[in-house]
């Protein structure tokens, strides 16, 4: 079971006890991403994360890391499209020093000039390398161009000249406004005495104030259907696909609804796209679909990396097993296999501690609530094939799909 608590700063705090475990993983979650940097500098969120590392009042940047690493632990950070969490995973015994550290880096950060102007290189590296990785380009130049460069279509490293131009007051500004305990969640699993916890916490985190920031000038993002060819020397083409969902956020049924359609389609090596276009063609070895949900909306992706002369014939059989989709839907078999394979997947993904911790977190600062295991059984039980063939009649289109193709030699090729 899930207990919460608001401390009295503002700040939730989200958690779960589970007394067989001899660890515990916890996060601060902060609602602020690509996707609420309008009107600041676009990437400023990942550099803020880069920057909560780099050493507090009373902490060097190696000693930060030393002191979790040194008892066998994790710290780590990662930034998302609406939201950055900083998290540890440690021995339950060593609970206190999690908090300690975790509540040093959001209330003492330094953010150093000389240090800002160090991580400029650094993060301009890491984009360097996300670009040499062909399915991470692929996806995200197509979000960008379907998008317009806006909200989620930016990338969340920012870019060149916005990573050069970042500077000390920029990301203040941006932090003083977002981090705040009243925009921010701690989750926590594991093995812990909730009451004691929650106590700690307010105490390590009682000086955090600040007022929760609007989202007022958050973009309404757009979906243009669009089509982009980029050549790049990689030794195998690839191409990505996006349907928008504009009316299935984090927050609704249908999101149970959109996990099946995306199981059967490619979200599976049981999928149809996986067996038709691996097993039986040969044409691919990956291939696959995903979904993505967000406060507002969601997305429905395809991803297969090919030979160049094979990508007509691969893209030519992916828009027919979309339009049979579309005309004939799925099978009452289909239906029953895949909710069983996802509630296993679920079940499977909450064993560990850490997947439990991100799940909570990052579902209670987005939607202000956390549905149980038997809450997501029973959300998936209760899916109906008309639920299914409303969605896809909404959702899987040829004719409202973003395409974005990166490769060699291209261009001569028609979509």
């Amino acid at each position: 079971m899930y207990k919460t608590k608001k401390l009295k700063n503002g700040l939730t705090i989200i958690a779960e006890e589970i007394p067989y475990l001899k660890s515990i993983a916890m996060g601060v979650w902060i609602k602020a991403g690509i996707k609420t940097e309008e009107g600041y500098v676009d990437g400023v969120s990942h550099f803020i994360e880069h920057m909560m590392f780099k050493g507090t009042k009373s902490r060097t940047s190696k000693k930060l890391v030393a002191e979790i690493e040194n008892l066998g632990g994790v710290i780590n950070a990662f930034t998302g499209r609406e939201c950055t969490c900083y998290y540890v995973r440690l021995l339950d015994e060593h609970l206190d020093k999690g908090i300690d550290i975790l509540s040093d880096m959001i209330l003492n950060s330094k953010f150093d000039e000389k240090d800002i102007e160090k991580e400029k290189s650094v993060i301009i590296e890491e984009l360097k390398m996300y670009e040499d990785s062909p399915e991470d380009l692929a996806y995200d130049i197509l979000l960008e161009k379907v998008y317009n460069n806006k909200g989620i279509g930016k990338n969340i490293l920012g870019n060149r000249e916005s990573i050069n131009s970042m500077n000390r007051n920029s990301i203040l500004e941006y932090f003083k406004k977002f981090y705040v305990p009243k925009n921010a969640v701690i989750s926590i699993c594991g093995n812990f005495n909730f009451e004691d916890t929650v106590e700690k916490l307010e105490k390590s985190f009682y000086k955090w104030n600040g007022e929760k920031p609007d989202f007022e000038n958050v973009q309404n993002e757009i979906f243009t259907p669009t089509i982009i060819k980029k050549e790049k020397e990689y030794e195998q083409t690839n191409l990505a696909i996006c349907f928008e969902c504009s009316n299935i956020g984090s927050d609704s049924k249908d999101v149970y609804t959109l996990d099946i359609i995306n199981n059967i389609l490619g979200g599976s090596s049981t999928s149809r796209l996986f067996q038709k276009i691996r097993e039986d063609e040969g044409l691919v070895y990956s291939i696959y679909s995903e979904q993505e949900f967000y406060q507002n909306k969601a997305e429905l992706g395809i991803y297969a990396s090919m030979s160049s002369e094979n990508l007509e014939e691969v893209y030519k059989l992916i828009k027919k097993e979309i339009n049979l989709f579309r005309e004939k839907g799925i099978t009452e078999e289909e239906l029953k296999n895949s909710k069983e394979q996802l509630k296993g997947e679920f079940m499977l993904g909450m064993e560990s501690n850490e997947s439990r911790m991100e799940t909570i977190g990052k579902s209670m600062l987005i939607t202000g609530k956390v549905e149980t295991m038997e809450d997501v059984v029973n959300g998936l039980n209760s899916i109906t094939m008309e639920d299914i063939n409303r969605v896809i009649d909404e959702v899987v289109n040829i004719n409202k799909m973003g395409v974005c193709v990166v490769g060699k030699n291209i261009d001569c090729i028609e979509l």
